[in-house]
């Protein structure tokens, strides 16, 4: 009884050696494992969207107020240049006409970029920071030019249908409340002016396509690394080139250099005030002459 068991259980071991090598050597070998990648930091992985250019994260969004910021602190240092100076309220109105266009013109933007960068007919969407980057390098280059076309076009349009308080930088007297009907029509003009502006830019990448190679040969020492990307095309260019924009178009949409002459009213023998121009003005005394405005 005792040998028969013993017997049984070197049979069962026997066959389950036998299964268990015939199991081994039938069985193919398994691949080697590949050690596993050293992980990359995540501002440096690229993004899945064009490397990770995103325009309107909080990121984007701190740098666009910091160059709001520096441009205000531009035309503060402007004004304190300016001979002769122009009263606060009118520097105020006149900035904040700026102000609004500059909105507007950075909401276009960033609209202009993400349509222009989307994937058409198959081929893979393009990077936004390029085009963000070639709007703000053609705003304030040729843009600026041509606002100032579509501004005096617009205002003598409006001349010729004798609409009045159209001329930029004409407010009227205080108090406030009497200046913000022209503050309104001037402000509606230019971000008009702006928007046309923009109309053209957008018409100049779609018929330029050599403009998008050429932006990305710019950026292409930031590829791979979207913070460093978002900081130079949303705050270190258009910083630079906005200071030098803002300063060119505060000097077109304010009011050309004069000074009050008081005259004498023949028919009621009163006393009014003329505004005319200050002949030595005219002689380039002033800083702020630019070769835009009309003599």
């Amino acid at each position: 009884m005792t040998s028969l068991s013993i017997q049984s259980l070197l049979d069962i071991g026997k066959a389950i050696t036998t299964k268990t090598c015939y199991t081994l050597q039938s069985s193919e070998p398994l691949p080697p494992q590949e050690p596993a990648p050293f992980p990359v930091p995540p501002h440096h992985r690229p993004h899945p969207d064009d490397e990770g250019c995103k325009l309107l994260d909080s990121f984007a969004i701190l740098v666009q107020l910091t160059l709001a910021t520096s441009a205000l602190l531009t035309l503060f240092y402007k004004r304190s240049r300016e001979r002769p100076q122009r009263p606060v309220i009118v520097w105020a109105l006149d900035v904040s006409k700026q102000f609004a266009g500059a909105g507007v013109i950075h909401f276009l933007n960033l609209a202009i970029s993400y349509i222009a960068g989307r994937p058409r007919n198959g081929k893979p969407k393009t990077n936004l920071c390029v085009w963000y980057f070639l709007n703000v390098a053609v705003d304030t280059t040729v843009g600026v030019l041509i606002l100032w076309c579509w501004l005096r076009l617009i205002q003598r349009a409006l001349e010729k249908l004798h609409v009045k308080q159209v001329k930029t930088g004409h407010y009227g007297s205080p108090p406030l409340k009497n200046m913000l009907i022209p503050w309104l029509k001037q402000t509606f003009i230019f971000v008009l002016a702006e928007s046309l502006m923009k109309l053209c830019v957008y018409g100049m990448f779609r018929y330029l396509p050599f403009l998008f190679a050429w932006g990305e040969w710019v950026l292409r020492w930031t590829k791979g690394n979207y913070r460093y990307q978002v900081i130079f095309v949303m705050l270190i260019f258009p910083l630079i080139m906005n200071i030098i924009q803002f300063w060119i178009v505060d000097t077109i949409v304010k009011i050309s250099p004069s000074y009050a002459k008081p005259t004498t009213d023949d028919t009621n023998n009163t006393t009014r005030t003329e505004t005319i121009a200050d002949p030595s003005q005219s002689e380039g005394n002033h800083d702020e002459c630019s070769p835009l405005l009309p003599k």
